[in-house]
């Protein structure tokens, strides 16, 4: 992975990333990113994949309680 530098973006700063390495991670350019922050690292994931990501936990939820009766006999 290259190495980035921050830049002056106006009274901002930014990380400019190179076509290839947008190509490389599916990313286009108006990509919505959401930004996880941890101990000194940043975590940008496509906003989309977590909203899928969402999704699969609420189904998967209606499913669990629909189905509580069945799970619970099986246990």
């Amino acid at each position: 992975m290259p190495q980035l530098t921050i830049v002056p973006h106006g009274n901002s700063a930014a990380v400019v990333l190179p076509a290839a390495v947008l190509e490389l991670i599916g990313l286009r350019i108006g990509d919505v990113l959401e930004a996880t922050l941890g101990e000194r690292q940043l975590i940008l994931r496509p906003v989309e994949d977590i909203a899928r990501q969402q999704l699969v936990q609420e189904i998967t939820r209606e499913v669990f309680e629909q189905r509580r009766d069945a799970y619970q006999r099986l246990a």
